[in-house]
């Protein structure tokens, strides 16, 4: 009995694209993904009980280069750093964050040290916890 089917070149040119495509998304899928903290331009918050630190990697970045406005609510991180040929080209990096209203930015400090900015920002004394004393009377029987 012979098939029904016959031999078509244009089938076996998809068969081989379907079969390129999928170990191309393979490839890429299998690929470790990068996390948010070793992507250009992220930053990591971390919180502790004074308010809030932020570390902005800033590899290769010469401190000098960088600028911090406050405005608001809102931070902005910039970076204009002269290209290393001399000419009049720039790289150049912005990032801005709104800033919860509960944290400082008037008391705002920041350090860079081995390619890391950290920025400091505390809780605004309004909202910081705080120990109430409570008075307690304690009312003397006198004897007469």
């Amino acid at each position: 009995m012979r098939g029904s089917t016959r031999w078509s070149p244009f089938d076996d040119f998809f068969t081989f694209q379907r079969e390129v495509d999928r170990l191309f998304n393979q490839f890429w899928n299998d690929l470790p993904t990068r996390t948010a903290a070793t992507s250009p331009g992220s930053f990591q918050v971390n919180t502790t009980d004074e308010g809030w630190r932020i570390d902005v990697p800033l590899p290769g970045v010469d401190p000098k280069h960088v600028s911090l406005e406050a405005a608001g609510t809102t931070l902005t991180i910039r970076v204009a750093e002269p290209s290393a040929d001399g000419k009049d080209k720039f790289t150049q990096f912005e990032q801005s964050v709104s800033v919860p209203q509960f944290l400082d930015l008037d008391k705002l400090t920041a350090s860079h040290q081995h390619g890391m900015l950290r920025l400091s920002l505390p809780l605004k004394e309004s909202v910081k916890p705080r120990r109430i004393p409570i008075d307690s009377e304690q009312k003397q029987l006198t004897t007469a």
